[in-house]
């Protein structure tokens, strides 16, 4: 007959060997990630000693006699006495409380009580018989262990409250109230003891316990600041285990007439099937119970990834600005944003845009381009969080850190985003607190960085753009007024005539005053020629100063007129002719006069500048057009009989900086009218063509929409995502040659 076995599987031991397991290889997760921390030293301590506990109380469930039982329950006491001293200790670790004696105190008053434990008769005097098998019985000689035990305990959670009350920081009484919170919820774990002392209570306390090591080992990997919800977004991946759990305990009573062995192959399938069934459900769970339980973050992290791929093709700094801190109040709640750009100028970081934060106020903080604080944020190229210098995080000098955080309360700011592009800082956006004075959680400071990022490329391209706008500015001012030098010919002539009747008149009036009818024709001659010179003067003046675009009703073949005018003289010098075919009953339409004045002087003096020695002839030519499709435009046909244009040269005429003018320092050419042409005929809706034929001429082309109304009319001060403003390769391949650059 063969004896009794030792021990059998006990069904109720299985969850406790298997967290007991995972505890101690989560106390080794977090000792290795900071080998010189005491808190993390600690932390093991009580990972360790939780997995004494839980290993040799599931053994001793298994145990068949109550000899083998009492044994595994004296090692599972030992564990038991440095649960206090090790929460105690961790706890003064996190609250940065120097306690180094009563620590050591506290372990060496555990180490006697273990030994007590193990050798002591009256310690476990014994074990209880329950329904789910064997359980220490403690003696009176456990007393001291009791008072030990629950004053460190005691002691601990004074602290977090006092902690609490006194905290430097909003986040830190916010972290505090956390760790504070998961070990309350531990704290059940306490309901292990009632059925040492005879009540028939099951000892569940080992799932509040796993609970809270689980979590705050999360914590401590993977998250530096936490919030509520981070609580169940950690737990997550473990409550499949809940299911499992309930299958075995299921299985295990179908199958306890079985054999062991088909017990525990059973058990090994289900774990396999399990483990298999995890790795493929465990990602859909955590997303699914984010967006059941969270709806909100779940819909904030979709708006930032969607905003991330999106702004970069805003070009519009202000609109850009704004829409950067749009989205972060609206998806994240934060209370208080600020956007820092740095000024090439100035060589400062200045407020652009803010939110939340008293007007003036963050304009009182300029940070020079080598401030401690940017020259950290462009090496580490990563959030930076302000309890990062309160915990140690960040590596920096004493007298550094001082003033960083100096820097970081005057700004406001919890969190600094660096916006750095090709190794330049172009900027900063500094973070208040989230609503409640929730933290940012490592996920969130990750997705965050990836916005900084993807806003550094986005922010520096638009500001390019807007350099270049002030470069395309003063170029259309210099280009305006370099067509002055042709325009002051038409009106030396143009004045002439009305400057010699005036004249006139003055000469003669002394002596013919009394003749009335000379004084009212005379009278009236100079009337009309001084309205006449102040109408040319005015629009000089209007030509000479660079103004928006303003879009009137206006006739087109009155602005041809107009701009032929003037370069009657200079044609008649350059012996060129020129000829108009203007047609009739074209009726007013929305346009900028200016800007369209602006455009046939400029292909006007080029096709002069062609037919130059040679001469030759230019002609405007004016028209209706009917598309396909029904639309009614305009035509403006600009031909000259010139040297014409190269077929290799042709595709580029109208990039910037291409010029072929290079002949003389007289007829130089910056490359830019027709770039100028280009734009301008764009911000009216309308096309440009040319067709050039070497020593034939060249004919250009401008297309205009026939809008009558002011609402139809083009707007050019909109985004440029509404239209072909400027492609972005053309803006960098614009400013491949510039010296200045932004960031320090």
């Amino acid at each position: 007959m063969n004896p009794a076995p030792t021990y059998e599987l006990n069904i109720h031991a299985v969850p406790m060997l298997l967290m007991g397991i995972v505890t101690l290889g989560l106390g080794c997760l977090v000792y290795r990630s900071d080998r010189h921390s005491s808190a993390h030293r600690h932390f093991f301590i009580l990972c360790a000693s939780s997995a004494l506990w839980l290993t040799a109380t599931s053994i001793g469930l298994c145990a068949t006699t109550p000899d083998k039982a009492l044994a595994w329950f004296k090692l599972d006491s030992v564990g038991v006495m440095f649960i206090s001293i090790a929460f105690y200790a961790f706890s003064a670790e996190f609250l940065q409380l120097h306690r180094p004696r009563s620590i050591w105190l506290g372990y060496g008053l555990a180490a006697l009580l273990a030994g007590a434990a193990l050798f002591h008769q009256d310690f476990v005097a014994g074990v209880h018989r329950y329904w789910w098998g064997y359980y220490l019985q403690y003696g009176s000689a456990s007393a001291p262990f009791f008072v030990f035990f629950f004053t460190y305990m005691a002691v601990a959670f004074a602290d977090y409250l006092r902690a609490y009350r006194t905290a430097s920081t909003p986040i830190k009484r916010q972290q505090i109230k956390f760790v504070f919170s998961a070990f309350i919820i531990a704290y059940l774990g306490s309901v292990d003891f009632l059925p040492a002392f005879g009540y028939e209570v099951y000892p569940f306390g080992y799932i509040p316990i796993f609970f809270l090591l689980v979590v705050v080992t999360t914590a401590i990997l993977r998250y530096q600041l936490l919030d509520s919800s981070q609580l169940v977004s950690m737990s997550a991946p473990y409550l499949p285990l809940i299911p499992f759990t309930l299958a075995v305990f299921f299985l295990a009573d179908r199958l306890r007439e079985f054999s062991s062995t088909v017990l525990a192959g059973t058990l090994v399938g289900i774990t396999v099937l399990f483990a298999i069934l995890y790795v493929i459900v465990q990602p859909r769970l955590q997303s699914a119970l984010n967006k059941l339980l969270f709806p909100g973050r779940h819909n904030a992290y979709n708006t930032l990834t969607h905003f991330t791929h999106t702004m970069v093709m805003n070009l519009d700094l202000a609109s850009l600005q704004a829409e950067i801190i749009r989205t972060l109040q609206t998806v994240m709640g934060i209370e208080k944003i600020s956007v820092f750009l740095f000024e090439k100028e100035q060589g400062r970081y200045l407020s652009k845009a803010s939110h939340g934060i008293e007007a003036g106020r963050a304009d009182t903080v300029q940070l020079p381009g080598d401030d401690p604080l940017t020259d950290l944020l462009l090496k580490r190229d990563r959030p930076l969080v302000k309890e990062e210098f309160q915990h140690g995080f960040v590596e920096q000098e004493r007298r550094d850190s001082a003033v960083l955080m100096e820097t970081l309360t005057k700004m406001e700011a919890e969190v600094c985003l660096p916006l750095v592009n090709k190794a330049r800082l172009i900027g900063f956006v500094n973070l208040g607190h989230k609503p409640y004075l929730g933290f940012y959680s490592a996920d969130e400071l990750d997705l965050l960085g990836s916005l900084a990022n993807n806003a550094a490329i986005a922010l520096d391209n638009a500001m390019l753009y807007e350099e270049w706008k002030r470069s395309q500015l003063l170029i259309r001012r210099a280009d305006r007024l370099r067509s002055l030098e042709t325009i002051a010919g038409g009106f030396a002539h143009e004045v002439r005539n009305p400057l010699t009747s005036i004249k006139t008149f003055i000469q003669l009036a002394p002596s013919r005053r009394d003749d009335s009818e000379f004084m009212d024709h005379f009278g009236s001659v100079v009337a009309d020629d001084l309205a006449r010179i102040e109408r040319l003067i005015e629009e000089i003046l209007d030509y000479a100063r660079y103004m928006k675009p303003k879009f009137s009703l206006d006739s087109i073949n009155e602005i041809v007129e107009s701009s032929l005018h003037f370069l009657q003289i200079k044609a008649s010098n350059s012996g060129v002719s020129l000829e108009k075919h203007l047609a009739d009953e074209i009726p007013p339409i929305m346009v900028d006069r200016q800007q369209i004045k602006q455009v046939l002087m400029n292909l006007a003096l080029n096709a002069i500048d062609a037919m130059r020695g040679s001469g030759g002839r230019l002609t405007v030519t004016t028209r209706h057009l009917t598309r396909l499709d029904g639309t009614v435009w305009v035509q403006i046909q600009v031909s000259d009989s010139g040297c014409g244009i190269a077929p290799e040269d042709l595709p580029h005429i109208f990039d910037p900086f291409f010029t072929t003018k290079h002949e003389s320092t007289e007829h130089v050419g910056t490359g830019l009218g027709l770039s100028i042409v280009h734009q301008i005929i764009q911000e009216h809706g309308g096309t440009v063509e040319v067709h050039s034929t070497v020593g034939q001429g060249t004919t250009f082309m401008l297309t205009f929409p026939e809008k009558t109304v002011l609402d139809s009319a083009p707007t050019p001060d909109s985004s440029p995502l509404k239209g072909t403003l400027v492609p972005l390769p053309t803006i960098q391949s614009l400013l491949q040659g510039r010296t200045g650059t932004y960031g320090p």
